[in-house]
């Protein structure tokens, strides 16, 4: 049995706030690293780590595109929470590339790799466990996917990834959590400005083309 696997085993009949108690009881903290893209379900796993580890560093993504909804919401949480955030962003020179040459207009990937993909696996070299709030029912890729999972060389942690729909609106009225502000609108899944519309689940994502993530969870 390999150690995801262990770990899968001993993990798997836990609720989502157990399992997150659990890791924090079994792993050193300087090894676990925490991501948030502050979107429309973060606030169920943030409200989770405020209640197990609030002073732990949650790591956001700045990619310089958020909607100002966004980085609203983000300092709403932190102080509703008490987190501990740290923004991580691309280069300077590697961001301003993106903005000069609107890199999103031309290839996608790119420029998620530039202001997404970078800046994480640099904070992944870090760190040997990497937890994120990834449900299965947000799209396919995610649908195949387990609690624990070895990938490029870090162990991934997705505690909530079993909760459905129904669960994760229950949990956040049960604790009145704040939603994002643009769920109202009619965004599901929220991303930068350039790549994100009003739509179902994740429809509003990359709209028009196969694109379905941006290369973190790949």
């Amino acid at each position: 049995m390999t150690f995801t696997e262990s770990l899968n085993k001993r993990y798997s009949g836990l609720r989502p706030e157990e399992r997150l108690q659990l890791l924090f009881d079994s792993f050193p903290e300087r090894e676990i690293l925490i991501t948030s893209s502050f979107g429309a379900s973060s606030a169920v796993l943030l409200h989770m780590l405020s209640k197990v580890k609030p002073d732990h560093p949650v790591y956001f993504v700045d990619t310089q595109y958020h909607f100002q909804e966004t980085i609203d919401y983000k300092n709403q949480l932190v102080k509703l929470f008490h987190l501990n955030v740290e923004d991580v962003k691309a280069k300077t020179n590697h961001a301003r590339f993106t903005n000069e040459n609107s890199t999103w207009k031309l290839n996608t990937d790119l420029c998620c790799f530039i202001n997404k993909v970078q800046p994480v696996n640099e904070l992944k070299e870090k760190h040997s466990i990497w937890i994120s709030g990834l449900l299965k029912y947000q799209n396919a890729n995610r649908s195949k996917m387990q609690v624990f999972e070895r990938k490029a060389g870090i162990v991934k942690f997705h505690p909530m990834l079993d909760m459905t729909r129904d669960e994760v609106e229950l949990y956040s009225y049960i604790n009145e959590l704040p939603s994002h502000p643009l769920i109202e609108k009619g965004y599901d899944s929220i991303g930068c400005t350039h790549c994100t519309v009003k739509g179902h689940g994740r429809q509003g994502r990359w709209a028009n083309t196969k694109k379905v993530e941006c290369g973190l969870h790949l």
